[in-house]
């Protein structure tokens, strides 16, 4: 096995390491691969690098992991987690690595999980059914261990995800703090309690963004004396990392221009002062009189504002493209669906816009019964009351009148059996046969 001592010049002159090294072809790419084998005897060094070669070749055939595994195998899963939160780091908010990372810490605790090899698809299905939290929480750990399971794999340091397979929890359904956006009413009561809230308030409402990204806003992301005033939102604070522009009101535009402070700068924030706490809004909405959580178990939070955007802009005919890139989603279904309270859509007011094709309903009530009971011309009809007393119909027919007693075509035959369905005197579009029943003789 041909080792050798590399050698370096410095200051003109060739300095020869003590240390042996080799040069083994990788069969699969075709290259020389440097090899130090950190020894100065040359007996070691031709046996490590005929040790060296064997092992690479193994792992070619697949006869053994790469190196990468086996390091990362005897590699305790605390450090691998530690690189792992670094990685994040790198590209997330902090709130997101810290949570992510202590739901990995808790699953190694509890499932006592030390090395990879210990990492196991049905031992964590049985820990995730015994865990006593809602099935969001779950989902969440589902995530972050799979997470964590992929990143190992992008970097060869695992061959395959062992839970990659596992059905993601479901969460339809089985919410347990559902959102619901606010009524009209509320938000005038909420908006009259608030105080110096106000401008936060308005603001979460009518940029419809997220908590943090509202929170997180400068005077440098204002640009408030434009044609068409707007706010910046910028990468670094987006959930989204996307930049988005979003318009403001002119209304809200003069009332920020009105708060900012003469010696303001352009990083400083915007709503330091007035900022409401969870606590400090929960307040809020008990002045109000707005119920935290209603009947049907939806609660009235902070994200309660871009629902109420998306809701409103759904009912008064907002562009559902428009709303997707103002909310900041890259599925639409999630602006159509997930963000849209549907109970607070005014349902019957839509139903409403379709004409109705079963008659002419502009008529009062009682009017359209005496259509209904006059059907009949040329035979002496009677209504039957519930009291079983019998009333003659000719008043009726003049109720309803001739013009629309003209349109309805004689029955071709008037003889039938009293109250039967067959009866040509019965009408069969009638909405009203629970009242009244026809009787021809």
């Amino acid at each position: 096995m041909n080792v050798f001592r590399p050698s370096r010049i410095i200051k003109g002159i060739r300095v020869r390491s003590p240390f042996y090294a080799t040069r083994i072809r990788n069969e699969v790419t075709g290259k020389l691969e440097y090899v130090a084998l950190k020894t100065t005897d040359k007996e070691v060094a031709e046996k490590r690098a005929r040790d060296k070669k064997v092992m690479l070749q193994k792992e070619q055939e697949r006869m053994i992991a790469p190196k990468a595994q086996r390091e990362a195998a005897a590699t305790p899963l605390g450090k691998l987690a530690d690189s792992y939160e670094k990685y994040l780091g790198t590209d997330c908010q902090p709130k997101h690595v810290h949570d992510t990372v202590t739901r990995l810490r808790r699953l190694f605790t509890e499932l006592h999980w030390q090395h990879l090899a210990d990492v196991q698809a049905g031992k964590f299905s049985d820990w995730l059914a015994g865990l006593d939290r809602s099935a969001k929480t779950k989902l969440e750990f589902q995530r972050s261990l799979k997470a964590f399971l992929n990143w190992l794999v992008e970097t060869e340091r695992l061959e395959k995800n062992p839970v990659a397979r596992l059905r993601p929890v479901d969460t339809r359904g089985k919410k347990e703090r559902e959102s619901r956006a606010f009524t009209e009413d509320e938000l005038r009561r909420l908006f009259a309690v608030a105080g110096k809230r106000l401008p936060a308030y308005l603001t979460l409402l009518y940029t419809a963004q997220r908590k943090s990204e509202v929170r997180a806003l400068v005077w440098g992301d204002l640009h408030l004396e434009e044609t068409k005033p707007h706010a910046l939102f910028r990468e670094s604070t987006t959930k989204d990392k996307d930049k988005r522009a979003v318009p403001l009101r002119p209304e809200l535009a003069a009332m920020l221009r009105a708060m900012r402070p003469p010696d303001a700068t352009a990083t400083d924030k915007v709503f330091w002062f007035c900022w409401p706490t969870y606590d400090i809004m929960r307040g809020d909405l008990k002045r109000a009189g707005i119920e935290h959580k209603d009947a049907l178990g939806r609660v009235a939070h902070f994200h309660s504002f871009r629902k109420t955007w998306q809701t409103f802009g759904s009912r008064h005919g907002v562009n559902q493209r428009a709303a997707q890139e103002i909310l900041g989603h890259s599925d639409p279904s999630l602006t159509a669906n997930t963000y849209t309270d549907i109970p607070a859509l005014g349902l019957h007011e839509e139903m409403g816009k379709m004409p109705w094709f079963a008659g002419r309903t502009e008529e009062p009530a009682k009017n359209a019964d005496a259509r209904h009971n006059a059907h009949i011309s040329g035979t002496a009809c009677h209504v039957l009351t519930f009291d079983g007393k019998t009333e003659n119909a000719e008043p009726l027919k003049k109720a309803a009148g001739a013009e629309e007693l003209s349109r309805v075509p004689t029955p071709p035959d008037t003889s039938c059996h009293e109250g039967q369905i067959g009866c040509p005197g019965w009408d069969r579009t009638s909405d009203q046969v629970i009242n009244s029943h026809l009787l021809c003789h």
